[in-house]
């Protein structure tokens, strides 16, 4: 995500990137290795100051800013910045001290807090691969001792008198392990080339984890990332 030139303008419970392509069937790039997590520090997340509309990204602007709902609430019919749910109702540190020192007969009731980036992080919790129509995904899933694995969801697995589709659900205990072969091994993809440019007849099926691999790191098309320190619900 720090790759790509856009600032986020919240702190999003959910985040969904769709992977570029030249047209409907050319990708622009040949595979991709989505990333496990995403932190959301000031790299990539621009706060405004509600105030004085200064952001984060000013180079003469200290990077801390502050949320404080009482100021804004007392304060909001006044201001002439643009409000939308997606915005960070934040003040810089200077226009919140002038804001509590011209308020200090009641700043005992004010709730400030610094905004933290660093206890934001979006971890990704699904993919949805498409090759040309058939899809695919593979969808983390919490299990009751607050750990996680991997599914593997094939929406046409096989067919019943060439009408009915059956669908496929299999654990993928390896994902994470692919993920780090495929950031750590400079041959990794090499080897997926080599599968792809084999020519198999069509009884003979490539290697199940291979075809996933390749579904994975070659059809992933929408990644689906969440934010855990957010009460969405």
């Amino acid at each position: 995500l720090s790759e790509i030139p856009v600032k986020l303008a919240t702190i999003p419970p959910f985040l969904i990137l769709v992977a570029p392509r030249h047209t409907r069937s050319q990708r622009s790039y040949r595979y991709i290795i989505p990333d496990r997590q995403i932190i959301l520090d000031n790299d990539i997340v621009q706060l405004v100051c509600v105030k004085c509309e200064k952001t984060n990204h000013d180079q003469d602007q200290p990077h801390d800013f502050y949320l404080c709902n009482t100021c804004y609430s007392k304060e909001s019919q006044s201001l002439s910045i643009a409000m939308t749910d997606a915005k960070v109702l934040c003040y810089c540190r200077t226009c919140i001290t002038k804001l509590h020192k011209d308020r200090a007969y009641e700043i005992a009731n004010h709730t400030t807090r610094k905004i933290d980036m660093n206890k934001h992080k979006l971890n990704l919790f699904a993919v949805l691969c498409v090759e040309t129509s058939h899809y695919v995904a593979f969808v983390k899933c919490k299990q009751q001792n607050q750990q996680h694995e991997w599914l593997f969801f094939d929406s046409m697995s096989d067919r019943i008198h060439n009408e009915k589709n059956i669908p496929l659900v299999n654990h993928i205990p390896d994902f994470d392990r692919w993920i780090d072969d495929a950031e750590q091994d400079k041959y990794f993809f090499q080897g997926l080339d080599r599968i792809r440019s084999q020519t198999r007849p069509s009884s003979q099926k490539f290697d199940e984890n291979a075809m996933r691999q390749l579904r994975l790191f070659r059809d992933g098309i929408v990644f689906f990332y969440e934010n855990s320190s957010v009460n969405y619900l």
